[in-house]
C-alpha cells in the first residue's frame, strides 16, 4: 500500500511538471509570436491590406512576381511596394515602450493607427498597428494583434522612422506611368495644338508596310519627312511619368473647359490607345522667362488622361514628345 502511494506521488509530480513545461513553453511561444513582426519569406506575400479609421483602405494583390495591384482597380507602383516588402522583411524590435508612455502609445495606436493585414500563401495571416514616431525619429511605435505591449520598431543600420511606408491612400499606391509603349507597336501618333499660333504645327504619324508616314492633321497632305527622324521621336514614348495624381485640390471641372495646350493620342498595334490633353498650369507667383513676365508654370503642367485621371507632369520629361510639324519636316 505504501508502494502505491509513492507510485501515486510519483505520477502526479511527473504530470504537474509535464503541464507546468508545457504552460511555460506556450507562454514562451505565446510572447515571441507577439513580438515578431518581421516576414522572412516576403516572396510567400499574396496581400496586404492597410487601412484606417479616416475610413480609407488600400488593399495590395499580387499578380505575379513583378506586378501587384491596388484595390483592385489600378497598377501598384513598384517602388512603394518594393520599399512595403523590404520593410516587413528587416524590421525588428528596437527597444521596449517606457512604462510611462505605454497608455499614451496604445491610445494613439488604437484612435490613430493604421491596420495592416498580412496574407501569406499558407493561409496565415499576420496583423499588427503601426502609430507615430519615437521622440528621436529613429523608430515607430506598433503593435500585433492580440498582444499585451507596444513596441518601437526599426530597421537596423536605417536612420528614420518607418511610418511613411505605410499609408492607406489609394492614389499614392498607384502607378504614375502615362506612357509606356515598345516603338515597335506604335500604329500611329496624333498631335494636335490648339494655340491659334501653333495650330499649323499639329500633324499625324501612321505606321506603313514600308515605313512611317507623316502628315498635315489640318490638310491631310502627305508631308516629305526623314525617317529617321521619325523612328526617334516613335521611340520616345517610353516611360513617361507624372510626377503626381491630382486628388481634389483643384477644380478639374473649371480646368477641362479651358483650351488645352495640345492634346496627343497614341495608337498600338494590338489597338491599345492613350490620349492625352495637356493645359497649363498657373505659376504662384509671377516669372520671368526669357526676359517676360508669365503667370504660367514653366515646369509643369495639369493633363488629363483617357478623360479619366488629373495628373501633374513635369515639362522637362514630356518635351521629347512635344514636337512640332516643322521639327520633323525634311
Amino acid at each position: 500500500m505504501k508502494n502505491k502511494n509513492i507510485l501515486y506521488i510519483i505520477v502526479i509530480l511527473f504530470l504537474g511538471t509535464c503541464i507546468y513545461l508545457l504552460s511555460k513553453q506556450d507562454q514562451s511561444i505565446s510572447r515571441s509570436d507577439r513580438r515578431d513582426f518581421s516576414i522572412a519569406d516576403t516572396s510567400e506575400v499574396i496581400k496586404v491590406t492597410l487601412s484606417s479609421k479616416a475610413p480609407e483602405i488600400a488593399v495590395l494583390n499580387r499578380q505575379n512576381e513583378n506586378s501587384w495591384t491596388v484595390n483592385g482597380k489600378y497598377k501598384a507602383r513598384k517602388s512603394g511596394i518594393f520599399y512595403l516588402l523590404q520593410t516587413l522583411q528587416r524590421m525588428e524590435i528596437a527597444h521596449p515602450v517606457p512604462l510611462s508612455m505605454r497608455d499614451n502609445v496604445i491610445g494613439n495606436l488604437a484612435v490613430k493607427g493604421i491596420k495592416v493585414e498580412v496574407e501569406l500563401k499558407n493561409g496565415k495571416n499576420k496583423i499588427f498597428y503601426v502609430g507615430g514616431e519615437n521622440k528621436e525619429l529613429t523608430a515607430t511605435f506598433m503593435m500585433l494583434k492580440g498582444a499585451l505591449e507596444p513596441y518601437a520598431v526599426h530597421i537596423p543600420g536605417f536612420k528614420g522612422y518607418l511610418s511613411g511606408r505605410f499609408f492607406t491612400q489609394e492614389y499614392l499606391w498607384r502607378d504614375k506611368t502615362v506612357i509606356n509603349y515598345d516603338n515597335r507597336n506604335i500604329a500611329s501618333v496624333k498631335m494636335q495644338y490648339y494655340n491659334v499660333n501653333e495650330k499649323d504645327e499639329s500633324f499625324q504619324i501612321t505606321k506603313t508596310n514600308v515605313g512611317f508616314q507623316l502628315s498635315d492633321l489640318e490638310t491631310k497632305e502627305i508631308i516629305e519627312h526623314d525617317q529617321k527622324a521619325l523612328e526617334t521621336y516613335i521611340a520616345s514614348f517610353r516611360k513617361l511619368y507624372a510626377e503626381s495624381f491630382i486628388t481634389g485640390m483643384l477644380n478639374t471641372d473649371s480646368l477641362i473647359k479651358e483650351q488645352p495646350l495640345f492634346e496627343l493620342s497614341i495608337s498600338t498595334l494590338d489597338n491599345q490607345t492613350t490620349a492625352i490633353k495637356v493645359f497649363y498650369k498657373k505659376a504662384e507667383k509671377k516669372i520671368y522667362v526669357d526676359g517676360d513676365i508669365t503667370m504660367q508654370d514653366p515646369d509643369r503642367m495639369f493633363a488629363l488622361v483617357n478623360n479619366e485621371d488629373w495628373m501633374v507632369i513635369q515639362t522637362n520629361t514630356f518635351k521629347k514628345v512635344m514636337k512640332e510639324l516643322t521639327e520633323l519636316k525634311k
